[in-house]
């Protein structure tokens, strides 16, 4: 079987290489995606993928076990093509994907939605997939919401585009400081008025000071830096001006992070190299400071993002996980009860198959919002998935904890305005408690929560049950 190429396929391999995604294990950035999906548009398969030149690789997949194809069977392989959603509703009526082995085979696929995935240049380099083994159509509330996901993808590929252009300028500015340091070494003498031109050029502040710190040099970007002009800099100890704790313990081969402060007095973290020199017998030192200001904001913003619930901002379950047995280790230091509520919403699927996705969305983040009112603020509640919400409770009688657990139910019961109609929604809720003595894993103590919550909605929805003690429940 034979493949479009694109007009730009040198570039777009170009970009895919630079970002080092090929070949890279599971994350949950791409993970929480693909399981949405699968949700949203109730198909039993979703992948993110990316097109090689030969291949197709599929960085995230639900309902798949297959890593990668030949390019020439990826549906994936047209997708790229356009910056416009694909959309195959019977892959055996369509003459490009007919003959495909992955759709004439028992239970193939049928039904494919492909939403290019591109770099901020605009160039595709994979997609989002929406796949069934049965035909079918896509509604506009579907196709939005494939896009929005898409768009998550998209923007976490932007994100790593950015990395990438800061790891190449930080290189290159320290291949440039290198060779600077080397000139220093060999010919401090013969190039001293073009190294202060360079000096003064430079994009990071550079400072010169003695043996006993005290400021001989200080450039352009220094001042820029820093705020003080460089008159008033020089002949003052440096640890008088940036660094009032003393002077970092760095050399020139290792940075090292630190906090300097300005003139105002507030405070900026740098990374700092010195490089030691004698000249004329007497020790000078050469610092050249590097702002990480943004660098340390995108490192903190894409922490955040891998923690954090897209549409409720709770943390997600990554971050439960996180907690979770930190939790229990406090338990067993405190002795003191521990407590796992796992809820699930009821009727939120018909909500949405009635009112589509956005009036479900904004269910979800106002029913987020009054769990987070209801609740202490010791508490910590997180989004499981889909409409599943798990809370924990930490040193909490369990009177107490079943005195919430139906405040929660009812909190949940109270009616959402949408218009002209009122939706209702109910909650139904598992309590495990986890006693300071028991060798419970997390994932045990998750497990009763949740079998607990699903004898709720056994008995009748909108109900609270407490699991069996863990020594008997299993």
């Amino acid at each position: 079987m034979s493949y479009p190429i694109a007009p730009d396929e040198e570039m777009r391999l170009a970009a895919l290489y630079e970002l080092e995604l090929l070949d890279t294990p599971d994350e949950p950035a791409f993970d929480r995606v693909t399981r949405l999906v699968t949700k949203l548009l109730n198909v039993p398969i979703s992948t993110v993928t990316l097109i090689d030149a030969k291949r197709q690789w599929i960085k995230s997949r639900v309902g798949v076990e297959t890593r990668e194809t030949s390019r020439d069977v990826a549906f994936c392989a047209y997708t790229i093509m356009t910056t416009e959603p694909l959309i195959v509703s019977d892959a055996r009526q369509d003459p490009r994907f007919a003959n495909n082995p992955f759709v004439t085979a028992v239970d193939g696929i049928r039904f494919y939605a492909g939403i290019p995935l591109c770099t901020t240049k605009g160039l595709s380099l994979g997609s989002l997939c929406a796949i069934d083994t049965k035909p079918r159509t896509i509604s506009e509330n579907e196709l939005a919401a494939l896009q929005d996901l898409a768009a998550i993808v998209t923007d976490e590929i932007h994100l790593r585009e950015r990395l990438v252009l800061e790891k190449k300028n930080a290189h290159a500015s320290q291949q440039a400081l290198s060779e600077l340091h080397r000139s220093m070494e060999s010919q401090i003498e013969r190039r001293t008025n073009e190294l202060k031109l360079v000096i003064e050029s430079a994009y990071d502040a550079y400072i010169s000071i003695d043996a006993h710190d005290v400021i001989l040099d200080w450039n352009r970007a220094a001042e820029m830096m820093f705020g003080w002009p460089r008159k008033a800099a020089l002949a003052k100890p440096i640890t008088q001006l940036i660094f009032p704790s003393g002077l970092p313990d760095a050399n020139d081969r290792t940075a090292i992070e630190f906090m300097a402060r300005r003139y105002d007095g507030t405070e900026l973290p740098v990374e700092v190299r010195v490089k030691k020199l004698i000249i004329d017998q007497r020790e000078r030192r050469s610092l050249f400071i590097h702002d990480i200001t943004e660098r340390q904001q995108l490192e903190r913003l894409r922490d955040q993002q891998a923690r954090e619930d897209v549409l409720t901002k709770l943390p997600n379950r990554r971050a439960l996980d996180e907690r979770l047995p930190e939790a229990m280790a406090r338990t067993r230091r405190t002795q003191q009860p521990l407590a796992i509520l796992f809820m699930d919403l009821d009727g939120f699927k018909a909500i949405n198959d009635a009112h589509g996705h956005a009036v479900g969305d904004e269910l979800l983040r106002v029913i987020a919002n009054r769990l987070g009112k209801t609740i202490r603020e010791t508490d910590y509640i997180a989004r499981w998935a889909g409409d599943e919400f798990v809370l924990l409770l930490e040193g909490s009688e369990p009177t107490a904890i079943e005195s919430l657990a139906n405040k929660l139910v009812k909190v949940v019961q109270e009616p959402l305005d949408a218009g002209n109609a009122a939706l209702h929604v109910s909650v139904s809720i598992g309590v495990a408690v986890y006693l300071p003595a028991s060798a419970e894993t997390a994932n045990e103590l998750l497990k009763r929560a949740d079998v607990a919550m699903y004898e709720a909605k056994r008995s009748g929805k909108a109900q609270v049950r407490i699991a069996q003690p863990a020594d008997s429940a299993y």
